[in-house]
């Protein structure tokens, strides 16, 4: 027996071919030596059969927040990730208790690597997140309330109609005057420093006066960003981006899967790109020639399966667009252009 096959049985677990049930490495798949001394097969070399059962397996070893539950569910055979969030609602400020909540559905291919299905799920809390924030935010005007930022506007009124969104006459009132009327959680803001610089960039700081917020990054938070110009217009526009950005900033340091945290500023990109370079380049992964025809087999059919149904002579007319008869990878899709 090789050195590499006594060094495959560690990561079998009992009576199985592999650890996991839904992935196997294919036929002649290397084994790589990592910096510490560990022995692994590259995702790239695994095939992939997720159920529900499966996912949820892999659900169970992601941690991230009471207040959001990410969900796996099946229908007609597809399965899909879901988020729970148990929040107050956001436009009623004097009711503080919580209703539940689902985001959209995120489809789960049964060949997905594992790894993107927890990527999947990490996307899948950021938009969740985000959905939460634009709501947060709030602009009064004369005795009304509005969240110009939420997901929820009629775009097909607003695109037809674009002279009552995008109007060039619109006031600019003063910067100050603007701030007394703009609400995030439940609570009014405040201006601490304004900076124009030498671009012409406006820099601004802002205290936020939330103490409560189920969100809770966002309690008593000073914040800097940046806006394109002196407008108020741009003031608003920069500064929800800046509060998105802050939400996902606390979703990359707090998810977690089987305790490590993927996103976060503490994992080091040139170690990550090093890792990533020791399981793919050609010195470390050294394929047979029967290796090479199982790995492409499998790139072959993750590709060619991904090609939208019904959607041929689309796909054609995106090409003829850039003056393209045949894309470079034409052969994935023999059936289909």
């Amino acid at each position: 027996m090789s050195d590499k096959n006594i060094k495959i049985e560690p990561l079998l677990g009992d009576g199985q071919k592999w650890q996991h049930s839904y992935e196997q490495p294919i036929s002649y798949a290397p084994l790589v030596q990592l910096a510490n001394n560990n022995w692994i097969v590259p995702q790239h070399f695994l095939r992939y059969k997720h159920t529900l059962a499966s996912v949820n397996e892999v659900l169970n070893d992601i941690s991230f927040s009471t207040h959001f539950s990410v969900l796996a569910a099946e229908k007609n055979s597809d399965i899909y990730l879901q988020v729970a969030v148990l929040s107050p609602d956001n436009y009623r400020a004097e009711n503080k208790a919580k209703k539940l909540l689902f985001g959209r559905r995120w489809p789960v291919e049964q060949n997905l690597p594992t790894s993107e299905l927890i990527q999947t799920a990490f996307l899948a809390l950021k938009v969740a997140r985000e959905h939460e924030v634009r709501e947060l935010f709030q602009l009064q005007h004369q005795g009304a309330t509005s969240t110009p930022f939420n997901n929820h506007h009629d775009l097909p009124v607003m695109a037809q109609n674009p002279e009552l969104v995008k109007s060039t006459s619109f006031k600019n009132i003063p910067l100050n005057d603007l701030i007394e009327r703009v609400v995030f959680a439940d609570n009014k803001i405040a201006l601490i420093n304004c900076q124009a610089i030498i671009t012409g960039e406006q820099v601004y700081t802002v205290k936020l006066h939330c103490d409560s917020c189920q969100l809770s990054e966002f309690n008593n938070k000073t914040l800097s960003f940046l806006a394109p110009d002196a407008t108020t217009n741009s003031f608003l526009h920069s500064f929800i981006a800046a509060l998105v950005a802050v939400s996902n900033e606390y979703v990359s340091e707090h998810f977690k899967y089987q305790g490590f945290a993927r996103f976060s500023k503490d994992v080091h990109a040139e170690q990550v790109g090093e890792l990533s370079i020791a399981m793919r380049s050609p010195s470390s992964v050294s394929l047979c020639s029967m290796g090479k025809q199982e790995a492409n087999q499998l790139n072959f059919e993750i590709d060619s399966g991904r090609a939208p149904q019904g959607c041929g002579q689309a796909i054609g007319g995106f090409l003829a667009a850039h003056g393209i008869e045949q894309p470079e990878n034409a052969h994935l899709y023999p059936n289909y252009l």
